[in-house]
Parts: C-alpha cells; sequence; structure tokens
C-alpha cells in the first residue's frame, strides 16, 4: 500500500510539472499534491485545462513503479476506477469511463486524467495527474455541451427528484452533499479519491496487468457496445467496442476481425459531439 504524503498549494501552474521538479529534488513516492488553483494544466495532446479558485480538484500522485513497461500505461485505467468510484460514493452519481482517460456523467465529460511516464537523473517516474470538475457553474461556449461539474449535476437531480416527489420528503435530498460543494473545500473527495486508488492500485501491482480489475473496469466503461472511431498509429479504426483485455488495451471488432488500441485518441459516437 502507498503511504501518501499531501502536499497543499494556494495556486500552481500545473501540478504535474511542479511533480516533475519535485522527483528531481528526489521527493518520495506517494506524495500527493493538490492545489486550489491551477492556472496552466495540462491535459492529453498537450491540450490546456485551469480551474477556477476551489472550483475543480487538481491533483498529482508520484509512483516509483516496478512494474513491467507495458503495464505502465495501465495504471490510467486505475486512476479512472478510483475517481468513479470515489464520486460514487462521495455524493451518488454513477458516472462511466470513457477509454481511457475521462470520467463522464450524462454525457458529458465531468474528470480528466493525465498520467506521464519520466526520467530524471536516470530515475523512472510516473506522475498521475487528475482533474475533477467539483462546482464550476460555467463552461467556455465550446465546451458547454462536453463538460459538466459535480456540483451541477447534484444540483440537476435534486430538482428532479422534487419534481418527482412534488415537495413530499424531497426538500433534504443530497442537502449534506450541496452544503458541502458549495462550501468550496474539496479535501473530503479528494481524499476519498486516493484512498480508491490505493485499493485499486494494490490490486494491480499484485499481478502487473488489469486481469482481476476488467469486469470491474468493464462494467462501467461507456465505449462498450457503441461505434467508436481511434486514431491508430497505422491509421484510423472504426467498428464496435467491446471493452478492455487482461492488458488495459481496448477490443474493437471492425468488421474484418479483433483489433486492439494501445493507446491514443478515442471517439464515442454520441459523445463530446462526434456524430
Amino acid at each position: 500500500m502507498i503511504d501518501y504524503i499531501y502536499k497543499h498549494y494556494d495556486s500552481v501552474a500545473s501540478t504535474n510539472d511542479l511533480a516533475k521538479q519535485l522527483i528531481n529534488d528526489d521527493c518520495p513516492e506517494g506524495t500527493v499534491l493538490y492545489t486550489d488553483e491551477q492556472t496552466d494544466g495540462k491535459g492529453r495532446s498537450g491540450r490546456v485545462w485551469t480551474s477556477g479558485k476551489c472550483d475543480s480538484i487538481a491533483t498529482s500522485l508520484v509512483l516509483y513503479p516496478t512494474l513491467p513497461e507495458d503495464a505502465i500505461s495501465c495504471i490510467t485505467l486505475v486512476a479512472a476506477l478510483s475517481v468513479r468510484s470515489a464520486i460514487k460514493r462521495f455524493c451518488g452519481l454513477d458516472c462511466q469511463i470513457k477509454w481511457p482517460n475521462d470520467i463522464v456523467y450524462s454525457n458529458k465529460k465531468i474528470c480528466g486524467i493525465l498520467t506521464e511516464r519520466i526520467f530524471i537523473d536516470g530515475k523512472s517516474a510516473v506522475i498521475v495527474g487528475i482533474g475533477v470538475n467539483v462546482r464550476n457553474e460555467h463552461f467556455p461556449e465550446e465546451l458547454e455541451d462536453k463538460a459538466t461539474s459535480i456540483l451541477k449535476e447534484v444540483l440537476s437531480e435534486k430538482e428532479e427528484m422534487h419534481n418527482i416527489l412534488k415537495g413530499d420528503n424531497d426538500e433534504a435530498y443530497n442537502d449534506d452533499v450541496v452544503y458541502v460543494l458549495k462550501e468550496g473545500d474539496n479535501t473530503a473527495l479528494l481524499h476519498l479519491i486516493w484512498d480508491r486508488f490505493n485499493e485499486y492500485y494494490d490490486i494491480f501491482v499484485k499481478t502487473g496487468n488489469m486481469a482481476s480489475l476488467v469486469e470491474r473496469y468493464n462494467s462501467h466503461l461507456i465505449n462498450v457496445g457503441r461505434v467508436v472511431k481511434a486514431d491508430d498509429v497505422m491509421g484510423p479504426i472504426k467498428g464496435v467496442a467491446l471493452g478492455i483485455n487482461d492488458n488495459g488495451e481496448l477490443a474493437i471488432s471492425t468488421g474484418k476481425g479483433k483489433m486492439y488500441i494501445s493507446a491514443g485518441e478515442v471517439s464515442v459516437r454520441g459523445l463530446y459531439g462526434y456524430v
């Protein structure tokens, strides 16, 4: 199990970039960085991800795994399982996973994960970066139909419950969660995420693959049974996603046989504007 060392910052450019600096200074495994404000966060493919003051969870974990090279990418999948489970326990939202690194709810992105493998002075490390939209109420116009937050969805469910029950004992529905969210303290959810990661990561490292987690992962995978388009080194692949295998690869039925994707961008029809 990982022994966490939490380090809090009021504002940083990027928790992943800060983690690289700390690794250079020989920080121990289990160092968790989190910030109230991230001004220049990084997403996959060089995308920028920023967070307003206490609107989001921006956090990174430092690991020094002794795993087979081809198992490193599975750490992203372990993190996705952990975030999904933590959000469910925290507020009841039953999110899904979009392979390999997004958490979605109501077909909108609520969390992104960026796992980076780095080598500094001969030292191999992995940084697990997680960004969760917690109480964001507004998004840029180009993201309005693609992104959401925990607070938005909890309030939406609360309103739906009110309309269904017509005031019959519904007033207190999720009031405790709404109160915590509006207080602006993300600590409880942050600790839930890393506690769940510790649990799933321990299972993962015992086998060095996803064998013990694959069924659980696939049960929450939004890609399954849907038309997907993948950008592969050999060219674009289009087909129906079947789920992941023990190595964390996404299996896709193409009509010309089954293919496996280990990395890259995968679009799901009906999600994030892909039609």
